[in-house]
């Protein structure tokens, strides 16, 4: 048997009291005289033995009673049998997101870190403790003495960054692999805890978990942005798609969203929101011909905080480059339609056989117009301009020989054409596939009494790779379809664009098709980018000298790692951003563009697994080295110290303190 507090029982010298007292009789004695004391003698003698088994019983009752009472407040206890000394003690504090929130009680991550320290206390100070956090600092990998691992948990703060449990053991397991204890302090968010791919724990390694608990509350999180196209009009008006989600259970009435642009106030719009409801609101804003656009989405709910902003940010362009590909004439609907809009378009124009590859890659648009035979250098070239983004719209020759035409269609991945068919009356294109994105905007409301254009000679298109319909004739048979090939689309027509095959280049269809083409064609990187989901960004700006990049704010300055990979540039933040907001980068102190980082939204549903959730599947898989402690953070230092002990006896020893007290007493009473 040991004791937790062994200095007590110093206090057991307590006992010479009672045996002093009864040892000295210290009451006056009075002498009172009788005539006769005959019978008095008899009395005496009878009642002395007596008076001295009482006073026995009583300094009995009196030691037991001090001794037990010492060794209550000294806490004995049996230890768990085969139990090795722990001296390897974990403290996991979750600083995720999610627990930068008061529900009430104080701050979670305040919370956890008090839990922390009293789970130090219950240690002695001379063990090795280790401090993980959901930013696997190098110092996580060193172990600390008391004082100054407490030093280390008053300076943490919330992090963008989450992990699941397997990984902070994994963590643990790869610092060291001894015996150790895994204190494991988080709101358990389910959406990060993961506990469903928990399998196994190594048997060196007992697991802890300690809950610190949240409530349910309204939740308005700003989940993304998107606008439909880079490209916009002389008026300079851009559409940007905003979704807003209500994670709570309870409804949202008449809460602002606000639209910043650089750094100005644009535009706000009232949203009312239904529990769990989604939904995607419009801004409408100018730009005054700004060549950077950054700006932020924001509303001001509490007390989950961290989701109320979105900032996104993109480069405006003005012009899209199409490259048109002839076999010797042009076709002149085409070369009108991106002749016209010299403010939208930069078009041009060549033979198949003085084509300038030196262009060729700096396009988004390339059009191979009624080519007879695709050169394997033209096929390498196109294959790399659809891998890296780049749009190719491919419209068959007149009637040719298709057996040297298909195999260039099959080195590219399309769809092989068959011999022509001829329709005296013509076939009408009336069927349209209006979900494509090729046809955003063009309708309003379904496309209904339409005069659709005619066919009167296409080809037979063989279905040998996957395609996505846009256009087809009345009897089924397909006229415009599309394929994705890396980044990029390839478009595949089944007739030439002339008037003796079809009356689409004269039909109102004809110009928003070759537009959304040649639109949707723009390659731009996503808006934003996610905070602890990768290091890597990319950046509309190539740079083409030997500078060194740098990420600024007012107070920030990082060098990002750059490297090519397949033609792209990739920056690497090298895991040293950790706040979101728009973030300038620059060569030479000149800027080229502008980053926008955000953070995660996985948390925003605020749903904790429950201890019984916990405890079911540690029984359901027999994960025995596991356990929870679920109390008061005021008693969880005693709770840590009667998981470590087998029994404990200071209640009884109390119970038994009490019992002695009680039988003195009832001695002098009744006795």
């Amino acid at each position: 048997m040991r004791c937790q507090n062994p200095q007590l029982l110093y206090f057991l010298f307590a006992i010479a009291i009672p045996i002093l007292i009864h040892l000295f009789n210290f009451r006056k004695h009075k002498t009172i005289y009788f005539s006769s004391i005959r019978f008095l003698k008899e009395i005496k003698e009878e009642n002395k033995k007596i008076s001295n088994l009482k006073n026995i019983l009583i300094l009995l009752c009196r030691i037991l009673a001090i001794a037990f009472l010492v060794l209550a407040f000294s806490k004995p206890y049996i230890p768990i049998k085969n139990q090795q000394k722990t001296e390897n003690i974990f403290i996991y504090i979750d600083n995720s997101l999610s627990m930068d929130a008061n529900f009430g009680e104080g701050n979670l991550i305040e919370i956890a870190k008090e839990k922390a320290r009293k789970i130090i206390q219950s240690y002695p100070a001379e063990s090795n403790f280790y401090l993980i956090t959901n930013d696997f600092r190098v110092q996580h990998n060193s172990n600390y003495t008391a004082e100054v691992v407490l030093d280390y948990i008053d300076v943490i703060i919330p992090s963008a960054f989450n992990k699941s449990i397997n990984q902070i053991i994994g963590k643990q397991q790869s610092i060291i692999n001894e015996d150790s204890h895994l204190y494991y302090i988080s709101d358990l968010q389910e959406s990060t805890t993961l506990l469903s791919n928990l399998k196994n724990i190594n048997s060196s390694t007992q697991l802890f978990i300690i809950p610190v608990k949240t409530q349910e509350v309204r939740n308005v999180c700003i989940d993304s942005c998107y606008i439909n196209s880079p490209v916009f009009t002389s008026n300079n008006e851009i559409s940007l798609h905003v979704i807003v989600s209500n994670k709570g259970n309870e409804n949202i009435t008449d809460e602002v969203i606000f639209l910043n642009i650089n750094e100005q106030q644009k535009s706000q719009q009232y949203i009312s929101l239904l529990p769990n409801e989604k939904r995607t609101i419009t801004f409408n804003f100018s730009t005054n011909n700004t060549k950077i656009i950054s700006g932020e989405i924001r509303t001001n709910d509490s007390p989950i905080s961290f989701d109320n902003s979105l900032f996104f940010s993109f480069l405006r362009t003005d012009k899209v480059n199409v490259y048109c590909i002839n076999q010797s004439k042009e076709n002149k609907a085409i070369n009108t339609l991106f002749n016209t809009d010299t403010s939208l378009f930069n078009f041009y124009s060549s033979q198949v056989n003085n084509i300038n590859f030196n262009t060729l890659m700096n396009q988004d648009l390339i059009i191979i117009n009624e080519v007879e035979k695709i050169n394997s250098g033209l096929i390498s070239s196109m294959i790399d301009f659809a891998k890296n983004g780049g749009s190719i719209a491919i419209i068959p020759p007149l009637n040719k020989a298709l057996i040297n035409y298909n195999k260039s269609l099959n080195s590219l991945g399309l769809n092989s054409l068959s011999e022509k068919e001829n329709s005296l009356l013509g076939l009408k294109i009336s069927n349209l596939n209006l979900d494509h994105p090729l046809f955003n905007n063009v309708f309003k409301g379904k496309a209904e009494k339409l005069n659709f254009p005619l066919v009167k000679q296409y080809y037979y298109m063989q279905n040998n790779h996957k395609r996505n319909r846009i256009l087809s004739l009345e009897n089924n048979k397909d006229f415009l379809v599309s394929f994705s090939k890396g980044k990029g689309v390839i478009y595949q027509f089944a007739s030439p664009l002339q008037s003796e095959f079809t009356t689409l280049t004269s039909h109102a269809l004809f110009v928003p098709i070759f537009i959304n083409i040649a639109t949707s064609s723009i390659q731009v990187n996503s808006l934003y980018n996610i905070l602890g989901k990768t290091n890597d960004f990319k950046s509309n700006y190539t740079n083409s000298s030997n500078d060194l990049p740098h990420l600024t704010t007012a107070n920030i300055d990082i060098i990002p790692t750059l490297r090519t990979i397949n033609s792209e540039q990739l920056y690497n933040t090298n895991n040293q951003i950790h706040t979101n907001g728009i973030y300038d980068l620059k060569y030479s102190n000149l800027l080229v563009d502008k980053i926008a980082f955000n953070y995660n939204t996985i948390e925003s549903e605020n749903s904790p697994l429950s201890t019984n959730q916990i405890k079911e599947f540690f029984i359901r898989n027999s994960i025995a080295n596991a356990s929870i402690i679920d109390n008061s953070t005021a008693t969880l230092s005693s709770k840590i110290k009667e998981q470590q002990n087998d029994k404990e006896f200071w209640k009884i020893s109390l119970l038994i303190s009490l019992l002695f007290f009680a039988i003195e007493i009832l001695l002098i009473k009744l006795i």
